[in-house]
Formats: structure tokens, sequence, C-alpha cells
């Protein structure tokens, strides 16, 4: 089964770009000089360096092997790229997928940017896809991440064991969290919510 996947996503504070060779400079300008981004990553790739354009090749590569569906997120008040997501894992006969591979500049890392790149994705998932299931992971130790997908309504189902591999050969466990389409409703009111509660970043 062949499912349509978005070149764009339009909300309100962004937007989600499906990822083009053009947006290389400017993720790499988001991710400069910032390590933290990349340290629950499989490979530590690092915005200054090489490994940058290792981890944005091999991106477009998944992109055009239709692996994956990486977006740019480009904030709306000053067009900025700001960060990334994607959707991955992608089997339509199931109607399951993942989204992750999530990060954003320090400025607007923790913002309410997130709950709306969340709300887009998981959105198109289940309204256009008519996916059934969403998936997420992330590393044990990744307390923000794991804090994060609960305050989102995502459910925790296991640790899958030894399922990853970092770059100094370190064996990753991941949690597995789950968001299912009788969570949906739920989901999405608490993202709208919180979009309309929140300040906007660089608004009072």
């Amino acid at each position: 089964m062949t499912i349509a996947l978005p070149h764009i996503l339009q909300g309100s504070l962004v937007t989600l770009e499906q990822l083009q060779p053009s947006h290389r400079e400017p993720l790499r300008s988001a991710a400069q000089d910032d390590d933290a981004i990349w340290t629950y990553f499989p490979k530590n790739f690092n915005g200054a360096g090489a490994h940058f354009d290792e981890w944005f090749d091999w991106t477009m590569e998944q992109l055009r092997s239709g692996r994956h569906h990486p977006f740019a997120v480009r904030r709306q008040s000053d067009e900025r790229i700001v960060g990334t997501t994607r959707y991955y894992d992608i089997v339509s006969d199931h109607k399951r997928l993942a989204i992750g591979s999530t990060w954003y500049s320090k400025e607007v890392r923790g913002s309410i940017i997130n709950s709306e790149v969340r709300l887009l994705t998981l959105n198109y998932a289940f309204e256009t896809l008519g996916m059934n299931r969403i998936e997420m992971i992330t590393d044990p130790r990744n307390v923000n991440s794991r804090a994060a997908m609960r305050i989102l309504g995502a459910t925790q189902e296991g640790i899958m064991r030894s399922h990853m591999i970092y770059r100094d050969g370190r064996i990753r466990d991941s949690i597995l969290f789950s968001i299912i389409r009788s969570d949906w409703p739920s989901v999405e009111a608490g993202l709208h919510a919180r979009l309309s509660a929140m300040p906007s970043p660089g608004r009072p």
C-alpha cells in the first residue's frame, strides 16, 4: 500500500518542509556548537564538523529510499530553520509509523514550538494517513524526552533491550512509547490547550 507523505505541513508558528539539499546549511547553523543535540543519537554527530554532513547525507538517503520522511522545521516569525523531525518505520499495511529523530536549536528547545510540531505530525498521521498507531523511542537516560512523552499522553510500553549501537560501541536500550487511535482525541486536546495557554517564542 502506498501512502501520500506530505511535502509541507503548515501551522501557525512553524512550517514543516520535506527535507531538501537546500536545508543543509540552515540546519548546520541551527546545530552549530551544540553537541547536546547529539547526546542520545546512535551516532555522535556534531553540527560544526564533518559528522553533521554524514548525518545530513544519511538522512537524505533515507528520504530517497522511502525509509524515512524527514522535515526541516521553519519558524514563521523570522523564516529561520530551527530544527528537524521525521516519520520513519512506516508500515502502511498495518497502519503504523514512528515519529522521532527530532532536535531543535538551543533558542527554541523546550518551547511551545515542539507542541505545534507534534500536533502537525500526529494530526497528519492519524487524520490523513489513517494510522492506528504512532511509536516514539528514547534513550532511558534522556529524562527530558521521557517526561515530554508522558506529558504528551503517550503510553510507555516497555524497554527494547540492546536496540542500538553508539559510535563508541556502547549498546543502547530504548524505551518504547506509543499513541494509538483511541488516545488521539485526548492527546490532540492537550496539545491545543498548551498552544492556547503558552506564549509563542519571541512574544510576550
